[in-house]
């Protein structure tokens, strides 16, 4: 199965560096607006932007709250986002939490004016985000979904919270909701620390982290996005491939792979399009170690995990049990950082 690696932030992740994001191969952002009828995100517009100048693509959500006027819900969300509607369609979130009292019947009549009103807004279907258990139990009608369930595409929270990529299909993915959609986005852990996103102290905090069920040129398909075509870049006196890396927005890694031959001033480079790479990511639900952790060890050609293990005085076990993205302990890749316990 192919997948997409994104985020999403909110209020509780508070200063985001996008750039640093892009540079771990995150491909989009999922961004909390508003909720109910008189809550704006103080964090959406920084945000919503942030996104934007690295070129991650973006959809922003609202928290539905049920028993509030619709209306006044789906004005304000469309309001907050403006003219920028983001490249991803617009999300309604539903959950637990401020929906407690509400029936079966109000949150699914509350739902669909607040989807329609958006739809028209924006021009474009928007997404539902929800657990399954969530839309089985409490958007239903006599144990069966709505009869619009199908028409909108679906945005999943299931948490294993340590993925491995070698057992999907697995346990693990997201359980399908009855009479919709199969899932699009699947929000996979809520505990994640990301070099980038930190609290106002400039301290790591935990971020969601979330897959798009596809290939990057799906996901553009998706968005109804052209992906960036390739272009050739002439070798100046002073460039480097971080340089140019920065430049036009990809990775090292990337301009690496498009390019094995050494720069030489007048070379030409072909620039591709963002192909993806894992993220340098460590699961907080793994280890209370892990964001206390100082050390830190950027991957050289030649390295192995066994050799790095080796020059720390530490197991590659213990690697590994703190950096739940190596799933494949074989495969780590030159410019990759390392957590070391």
């Amino acid at each position: 199965m192919n997948l997409v690696h994104g985020v999403d932030v909110s209020y509780w992740e508070p200063l985001v560096n996008w750039q640093t994001l892009r540079a771990q191969g995150f491909k989009f952002a999922l961004i909390r607006a508003t909720s109910g009828v008189g809550y704006v995100d103080p964090k959406f517009k920084s945000h919503w932007e942030g996104a934007r100048k690295e070129g991650l693509l973006r959809g922003a959500y609202h928290y539905l709250i049920a028993n509030q006027d619709a209306k006044q819900q789906a004005d304000l969300f469309i309001s907050t986002i403006s003219a920028d509607r983001g490249e991803l369609p617009p999300i309604i979130d539903l959950e637990d939490k401020y929906n407690e009292n509400a029936s079966n019947s109000m949150i699914i009549d509350c739902c669909k004016a607040v989807l329609d009103r958006v739809e028209k807004a924006f021009g474009i279907k928007p997404m539902i985000y929800s657990r399954a258990q969530y839309l089985n139990v409490h958007v239903s009608r006599n144990g069966k979904a709505p009869a619009w369930a199908k028409d909108y595409p679906l945005w999943l929270a299931q948490y294993p919270y340590v993925f491995d990529a070698n057992t999907m299909p697995n346990k693990n993915m997201p359980t399908q909701a009855v009479g919709w959609q199969d899932w699009k986005f699947w929000q996979y852990s809520e505990t994640v620390l990301v070099e980038g996103v930190t609290n106002d102290n400039g301290q790591l905090t935990e971020c969601d982290l979330n897959w798009f069920r596809g290939t990057e040129a799906e996901l553009y398909a998706f968005a109804n996005i052209k992906p960036k075509e390739l272009v050739t870049h002439i070798v100046k006196s002073g460039d480097t491939f971080k340089s140019v890396a920065e430049k036009y927005k990809i990775t090292v890694d990337e301009l690496l792979n498009a390019n094995p031959s050494l720069l030489a001033e007048g070379a030409k480079l072909t620039i591709p399009v963002p192909t993806i790479s894992k993220p340098v990511v460590t699961d907080n639900s793994a280890t209370n170690n892990a964001a206390s952790s100082t050390r830190k060890h950027t991957v050289k050609q030649g390295d192995t995990l066994g050799s790095i293990a080796a020059k720390y005085g530490v197991t590659v076990d213990a690697i590994k049990a703190i950096n739940p993205n190596l799933t494949n302990p074989n495969l780590i890749f030159v410019g990759q950082v390392i957590v070391i316990p």
